[in-house]
């Protein structure tokens, strides 16, 4: 069979989809499945943030996967290859969690994690008799896990650093998250389980992958501190530079710090969400302190690791100085990387249940939740009013007299604070162009040309 699997883009208020130069990052569920095709198929991935998806030609089975904001565009994809006659199956986030919706654009619905269902799935299509849906009630082994086939994607459409042979590559040591966050949808899909991958299995594929940066995809790769320890004492021979996320929970072990920069560790995403400790409880988040924020970002410039904060703006019990209490905190503890959301009900949390019984759902239109929208009645503002004060505050804080500021705090957190200077100047002064071009850093890709 020929399989086109494709990773969609988002749509644009003309309900055309946003199209860039470069991508961010090469989507790994599809190299994932293209590894775990029979060598007999041919597979193509696509990436329709840059590239064109062609359904004019002929294809057996086309593949999509998609988050909430995504999904309307997967979903024009999927009609015109069902137009077409061609075999489309639907899964990801949005349709794990919406699958009867899913279902009305697609032949078949993969709920959950794929690796115990895509070879089925594969074996029904070619006999033309797809279940309607497939769900793996077991998670997959990860001592299983197979090596992704990179060679099924265009990687020229990835940004790298000068003389780099490959991007910044994904990769995964643990699935799942053990906490409950409301807004959240990761343990919606896996619950509060934490699995962990053998770490022979990730040293492997670092070195079959070549890559010299890598993003470790994981939700939390320090929930589990024994086998963090395990897996970053490891690191080191590999001789790479690589980013992650983690709870502000690494606090509790900060050995984790020293040890993830001596392994290559150059930055760490941290979900702070709030400096109001009465929102965080809001949404069950109670076991980020405010009180030890400070600490852990001293610890992170310490060990050389240079903090990218995250932080939502909407909870109920956000305060009416809650943007500029953000703010001046960022300023206070001199933090030069920050990316700042508005609450976003995702479909299937326990978030969008309450507002939906509420009747605080004022806007089902997928691509709008993409975390720069206001698609519910907030309390504490006007949806107008949040979705203002929230760009200004994203500006103020990007704005081209703070950014050598921001810059500068960055390199002196990082270990290598030549390389932190000038990869934090390109980076900040695209952050400014892209919000105040009222999009966020972060969506889409690098260069929008539609």
């Amino acid at each position: 069979m020929k399989i086109l699997l494709v990773y969609p883009s988002t749509l644009g208020p003309d309900r055309r989809p946003k199209k860039y130069r470069k991508a961010y990052l090469p989507p790994l569920s599809l190299a994932t499945l293209a590894a775990l095709t029979p060598r007999e198929h041919t597979v193509r991935v696509v990436n329709d943030i840059v590239e064109n998806v062609d359904l004019s030609a002929h294809w057996d089975l086309v593949g999509l996967t998609a988050m909430t904001s995504q999904v309307e565009r997967a979903y024009q994809l999927a009609d015109e290859c069902r137009q077409r006659k061609i075999p489309v199956v639907m899964g990801g986030v949005h349709a794990s969690l919406m699958p009867d919706e899913a279902k009305n654009h697609a032949d078949a619905v993969v709920i959950g994690e794929a690796e115990n269902l895509w070879s089925q799935l594969l074996k029904d299509c070619e006999r033309g008799q797809f279940q309607e849906f497939y769900h793996d009630h077991e998670p997959p082994d990860l001592k299983d896990v197979v090596v992704p086939r990179w060679e099924c994607l265009n990687m020229r459409i990835y940004p790298r650093q000068l003389g780099a042979r490959y991007p910044m590559m994904p990769i995964f040591t643990t699935r799942g998250c053990p906490f409950g966050c409301r807004f959240c949808a990761v343990t919606k899909l896996a619950g509060k389980s934490y699995r962990t991958r053998p770490v022979a299995t990730v040293l492997s594929e670092i070195e079959q992958t070549g890559a010299r940066e890598f993003f470790f995809i994981d939700d939390n790769i320090a929930a589990r501190p024994d086998y963090a320890r395990e897996l970053f004492r490891a690191l080191p021979e590999r001789n790479i530079r690589w980013m992650s996320q983690t709870s502000t929970t690494i606090l509790k072990n900060p050995d984790l710090l020293d040890l993830a920069a001596q392994a290559g560790c150059f930055g760490l995403f941290v979900g702070i969400e709030s400096v109001n400790p009465r929102s965080l409880a809001g949404v069950h988040k109670t076991f980020n302190r405010t009180e030890h924020y400070a600490e852990l970002l001293a610890r992170m410039r310490r060990a050389g690791i240079v903090p990218f904060l995250s932080f939502i703006f909407g909870f109920d019990q956000d305060t009416e100085n809650q943007f500029e209490t953000t703010v001046d905190f960022l300023t206070r503890n001199q933090v030069g990387s920050a990316v700042f959301w508005i609450l976003t009900p995702i479909p299937g949390t326990d978030l969008y249940e309450e507002m939906q019984r509420e009747g605080r759902i004022t806007d089902t239109t997928w691509s709008k939740y993409d975390g720069t929208n206001v698609v519910y009645t907030p309390k504490t503002w006007s949806a107008a009013n949040l979705h203002d004060r929230y760009w200004q505050s994203f500006q103020r804080l990007y704005r081209p007299t703070r950014i050598l500021r921001n810059v500068i705090w960055n390199a002196r957190s990082s270990a290598h604070p030549c390389r932190a200077f000038l990869r934090g100047a390109f980076y900040q002064s695209y952050f400014w162009m892209k919000i105040n071009a009222r999009e966020h850093p972060y969506s889409g890709g690098i260069g929008r040309i539609a």
